[in-house]
């Protein structure tokens, strides 16, 4: 008699859970959403790991941020020829209109 009341409550567990839609349906929901939630996971470590990070410290001695880490600037010149500059010549370029170079 036992193993009828055990097979009665697993046929009745069964209905309960593969009977009812809306669970079932919001089931598969939140599985796909726990598959999106992970793949988005995985791209943004992917872009976290391309990116550096670096803490800054505060100097309260002279007031000023100073970074503990060794790191380069990378300054752009563009297009720069070394060959047309004037050796031994220094001019002084300002935003007056009397002191303005003619070049445009």
């Amino acid at each position: 008699m036992k193993l009828k009341y055990i097979l009665l409550y697993i046929i009745g567990l069964g209905l309960l859970v593969f009977g009812n839609r809306n669970f079932w349906d919001e089931l598969q929901e939140s599985r796909k959403k726990e598959k999106l939630e992970d793949e988005k996971k995985h791209v943004n470590d992917g872009i976290a790991k391309r990116f550096e990070t670096q803490r800054l410290e505060y100097d309260a001695a002279t007031g000023k941020w100073k970074n503990p880490n060794y790191y380069f600037k990378v300054i752009n010149l563009g297009n720069f020829n070394f060959k047309t500059l004037n050796k031994g010549k220094t001019t002084v370029e300002t935003n007056d209109d009397e002191n303005a170079s003619d070049s445009q």
